[in-house]
């Protein structure tokens, strides 16, 4: 089995059904599904979390974007996916960045299929695109050619807000995604704006500091534009990524900025810790759901995706 694969372990399926663990084997028992072993750690994967839990998603579009880079739009797409993933749901990745971070942190080598720029400028078919990372998770990969498709889809004339449902609106629905990420370059244009109005909700990731707020007040002027010149309201979610906490209390424009949020309703609660570990996991080209250490990131990133995706059992 690959050890990329996001997994789930039999401990925490028993947490999440309020079963013992003896209580989880017999209601995979029942349904004839398998299990696997890690050490001595038994877990199971995308396919048989699937069959066991049976949830009914409905197909989800999040785009992770702030314009401020370093926040960690990256990894929090990657292991917010990889956590669902585990839990049975069918993930489709977008990497809309030139600099490509998330295609490389999937092992992904963009140079051997065409990209997003290839489907604009030579009618390359998005299927042609698609690379599979592993059971129940794609992923549409980028690299630095796709730097010119602001300017290629100005000379063509072609719509901000329908680009991507024509070129892979169809795609998801045929290939029934439960949840599609997008990760964007911290900048602004048209792709951006593009993927901005194809998404369902927008994942911002806030430092503790001054310049993530900053980011933040840019992001909701565009949504002014956003809704002017398209009619598009843009949903939008706030958590604190590489949090420590002594950061939080030093730095008042951040309290000032998530307690407006809360209010709004606009903030999730759940605050992603500062940790190497973080980096390392995606520097070897893994997820945190890669492996069933004991993990305190792991855990942040799994009550993120619970109360981000409002999953339940």
């Amino acid at each position: 089995m690959s050890d990329i694969i996001p997994k789930l372990s039999i401990s925490q399926l028993a947490e999440d059904l309020n079963l013992s663990i003896q209580g989880v084997h017999k209601k995979l028992k029942s349904l004839d599904i398998p299990y696997y072993k890690m050490g001595n750690k038994a877990y199971v994967t995308y396919k048989e979390s699937r069959k066991l839990l049976d949830f009914k998603f409905k197909t989800f579009i999040i785009n992770s974007h702030i314009v401020k880079g370093g926040t960690g739009k990256t990894t929090a797409v990657q292991n917010i996916g990889a956590c669902i993933n585990s839990y049975g749901a069918k993930v489709l990745f977008i990497d809309n960045d030139p600099q490509a971070n998330l295609s490389d942190a999937f092992r992904v080598d963009p140079e051997k299929s065409p990209v997003l720029i290839d489907c604009i400028k030579s009618n390359y078919e998005i299927e042609e695109c698609i690379h599979n990372v592993c059971d129940g998770i794609d992923i549409l990969p980028s690299r630095i050619e796709n730097v010119v498709i602001d300017g290629e889809m100005q000379t063509k004339k072609l719509p901000i807000d329908k680009i991507f449902s024509s070129l892979i609106g169809d795609y998801i629905k045929k290939n029934k995604y439960d949840f599609v990420f997008i990760d964007c370059p911290p900048t602004m244009g048209h792709i951006v704006t593009a993927a901005t109005i194809f998404s369902d909700l927008i994942l911002i990731p806030l430092n503790p500091n001054k310049f993530s707020t900053k980011g933040l007040s840019i992001l909701k002027g565009e949504a002014k534009n956003l809704k002017k010149f398209y009619q598009h309201t843009l949903k939008y979610k706030v958590f604190l990524n590489k949090f420590s906490g002594n950061t939080i209390l030093s730095d008042k424009a951040i309290n000032t900025v998530m307690s407006d949020e809360y209010k709004n309703n606009n903030a999730l609660s759940t605050a992603i810790r500062r940790a190497q570990e973080i980096e390392n996991i995606t520097d070897a080209g893994l997820t945190l759901f890669s492996h069933l250490k004991q993990s305190e990131a792991r855990e942040d990133f799994r009550q993120l995706t619970k109360e981000l995706l409002k999953l339940q059992f």
